[in-house]
């Protein structure tokens, strides 16, 4: 054999060799391509899907309003951080006010999955709508106690009511203010006070009731006193320092 036809052999045998290690390695390549998808399809499909929690959440609010969703103007949820990782839940994750929420016009809904394994996060919720609350109708002093013409019923945005309020103006006639209100204020419970129908050292009747008698006599008030209060006061005759409970009457019943 001639040196030349030798060197045309080795020449294609070269070439076929490298033809197969590069017809290997892309075989290689592809098949560790298609381990790396599946591996990350499966560590997908491990992970809670984002979505499924916020519809959770929001099919947790709705469910909630009920009837009072149709007159929401806005709802807010607050967004979850996209890095977050929880292993999904093998049922649709629970949803439930979080522990010192009031309500959902300012609140936190608590989500919750108990299986393959426990994991609890919070999400900030805003709901606003309108409501009918109660509000001052002209200006009123401190320690004023309110009638039918100081209040009216004025449709106010929920955003506005994180301290509470009243629904019905029945509610907060005959009470009195504990400090001076503006036009438009909305009334709650921090603002008014059952009002003090006895004052210190306002002379009062003192009545004692006992099967088939009842005593009164006169006495002085030593503290003021609302309806329903117990107060201390002094028996004009006497002298002595009894105590009793304040009748609408403006009369304190004293307890044998």
């Amino acid at each position: 054999m001639s040196a030349a036809l030798l060197g045309r052999q080795r020449f294609r045998l070269r070439c076929a060799w490298q033809g197969l290690r590069t017809w290997f390695g892309i075989g290689l390549l592809l098949c560790s391509a298609s381990l790396s998808a599946q591996s990350a399809g499966t560590e997908e499909a491990a992970i809670e899907p984002l979505e499924r929690i916020m519809a959770t959440v929001r099919s947790f609010v709705l469910a909630s309003l009920g009837d009072a969703a149709a007159t929401a103007t806005r709802i807010d949820i607050g967004q979850l951080d996209s890095r977050l990782r929880l292993a999904r839940c093998a049922h649709l994750p629970t949803a439930q006010l979080a522990p010192g929420s009031r309500s959902l016009d300012n609140g936190t809904v608590n989500i919750r999955c108990t299986a393959p394994v426990t994991w609890s996060i919070f999400v900030p919720v805003q709901v606003e709508r309108e409501v009918a609350a109660v509000v001052v109708t002209r200006p009123l002093s401190r320690q004023q106690v309110i009638t039918a013409a100081d209040v009216r019923l004025e449709a106010t945005s929920s955003a506005k009511l994180a301290n509470g309020y009243f629904d019905t103006p029945e509610n907060v006639i005959g009470l009195q203010t504990k400090r001076a209100l503006l036009p438009g204020q909305v009334l709650n419970d921090a603002l008014l006070t059952p009002a003090k129908v006895v004052k210190r050292g306002q002379q009062v009747t003192l009545i004692v009731v006992t099967p088939g008698v009842t005593v009164q006599m006169k006495g002085e008030a030593l503290e003021d006193g609302a309806v329903g209060q117990r107060i201390r006061v002094r028996n004009s005759t006497s002298k002595q320092i009894v105590e009793g409970e304040i009748e609408a009457s403006g009369m304190v019943r004293l307890q044998l």
